[in-house]
């Protein structure tokens, strides 16, 4: 994982190393201190009724593998002879997913992780979704299945962790004085949970053996490939790793891409993460062309994993390849072929603002 000061450099300058022994994308930014829109006083009025809930306990198990989903809520048998089962899930995203975008405009979504922790059964909910995509072998998926089991079961997990964890179990005595005994965490880097970082938390239980969120990505999203470390030769990639999945996987930031309105299923797999690629590289917040510098700003996925595209030309080609066809005509004519700056991430929480012009009057017993 970068130091604080180590990415503040990179994505202050232009072109810098990429990759780092831990997850680079969940290092803590200077970013990360911007409150998002709807935060502060004006959520922690809709939190009142639920600043009380604990968060999630250690060891907390997670299960087993996905269900398709071409058509909404269907199920297919994989090679580990269990269905896949991604029903649930996309329930979860029709009820709490929001398309923030107006037609025309590139994807954006906000999750509404306020209202989801104030519904009524929310816990015993979001623990049947838990078993329903933790109940299969993953080493007897086919690699489609695989990666649409581990896509899914990934952001949701993230989903779930933020909920259960992202009000401040303690607060100034300032604040109780006027009432307000939560405020949420403005991003999930501000997050620990026991004393350990949201990412490393050990919480997702899988055949006999604990995840963070940090290694089941990688385990299971990018096939066991370990983020490669600045300066030194990269290993060789496994064949079936695929880097369209960065804008598939979402880590509860604005920065990441939007996390999609449809569950993910094998059967149409390659269409799915060719939309999610396109849908990422039309948005300002992963690309960046300045015409009068003919110069290429992209995001900092594309430092912290440059081995994951197979290198910088590979990761250039690659933006190319799903971005935006005007982009897409300019940068064939680019005199340097090569990304020149990395757009700093916003590590700002993506839910769905709850904002209201005044401080609310909270109630003293939460």
């Amino acid at each position: 994982m970068r130091s604080m000061a180590t990415l503040g450099k990179l994505q202050a300058t232009d072109v810098g190393s990429c990759g780092g022994a831990r997850h680079p994308r969940h290092a803590r930014t200077p970013h990360q201190t911007r409150r998002p829109a709807g935060s502060g006083f004006a959520i922690a009025a809709a939190l009142a009724a639920a600043v009380a809930c604990a968060p999630v306990a250690a060891g907390a198990g997670l299960a087993a593998p996905p269900a398709g989903e071409g058509a909404r809520g269907a199920t297919g048998a994989p090679a580990g002879g269990a269905a896949l089962d991604f029903s649930s899930y996309q329930k979860l995203l029709d009820d709490y997913l929001q398309v923030t975008s107006k037609p025309g405009e590139p994807l954006e979504t906000r999750f509404d992780y306020v209202r989801l922790r104030l519904s009524p059964g929310r816990a015993e909910r979001l623990s049947g979704i838990r078993q329903a995509l933790l109940s299969v072998t993953p080493s007897k998926l086919t690699v489609r299945e695989r990666h649409a089991w581990a896509i899914n079961t990934y952001n949701f997990l993230v989903i779930q962790l933020v909920v259960d964890n992202f009000v401040q179990q303690t607060t100034s005595k300032e604040l109780r004085a006027k009432g307000i005994y939560g405020l949420p965490y403005q991003t999930v880097q501000a997050i620990h949970i026991e004393d350990t970082p949201f990412f490393e938390f050990p919480f997702i239980e899988l055949k006999g053996k604990t995840w963070n969120l940090n290694a089941f990505e990688r385990q299971f999203v990018f096939d066991g490939y370990p983020v490669q470390a600045p300066g030194t030769k990269p290993a060789p990639r496994p064949r079936a790793l695929d880097p369209r999945m960065h804008f598939a996987v979402v880590c509860a930031a604005i920065g990441c891409p939007p996390l999609q309105p449809h569950a993910f299923v094998p059967e149409s797999l390659d269409v799915q993460l060719d939309r999610a690629c396109r849908d990422a590289l039309a948005s300002r917040r992963h690309v960046r062309w300045d015409p009068a510098l003919e110069r290429l700003g992209a995001s900092s996925v594309f430092a912290w994993y440059e081995s994951d595209f197979g290198g910088p030309g590979q990761a250039y080609e690659f933006i190319k390849r799903y971005a935006p066809d005007s982009l897409r005509v300019a940068l064939d004519s680019k005199p340097k072929p090569v990304i020149d700056t990395f757009i700093p991430w916003d590590w700002n929480m993506n839910w769905v603002p709850h904002l209201k012009s005044s401080p609310p009057n909270v109630s003293r017993n939460p």
